[in-house]
């Protein structure tokens, strides 16, 4: 029998490298973490600390949602990354104000 259909095309999500995911997700972590240390030292007082690092993280968020929306097959690894960075900044930056 044959079929009338072709095949569909691939969007990414099944295939791909798993250590090209994980590479993405690793380095989008170091990102997100490395840019709100940035905002962190350049802002002056507490509340500003807070507000640039809090408009920071929902940049990097936005990056990672415009990354699935335009490519499915690395947005996972996106978000997964700004997962890990937040967990980061969340840590460390606690870990600050005990300091």
């Amino acid at each position: 029998m044959t079929r009338s259909h072709p095949h569909p095309a691939s969007t990414g999500g099944a295939t791909g490298h798993r250590w090209a995911r994980a590479g993405v997700s690793i380095v989008f972590a170091l990102i997100v973490a490395g840019g709100a240390k940035a905002a962190f030292d350049l802002s002056g007082t507490m509340m500003t600390h807070l507000a640039f690092v809090g408009a920071w993280m929902m940049f990097a968020l936005g990056l990672a949602y415009a990354g699935v929306r335009i490519r499915p097959g690395i947005g996972g690894a996106l978000l997964t990354g700004f997962g890990i960075g937040a967990l980061l900044v969340v840590f460390f930056g606690g870990m600050q104000m005990f300091a």
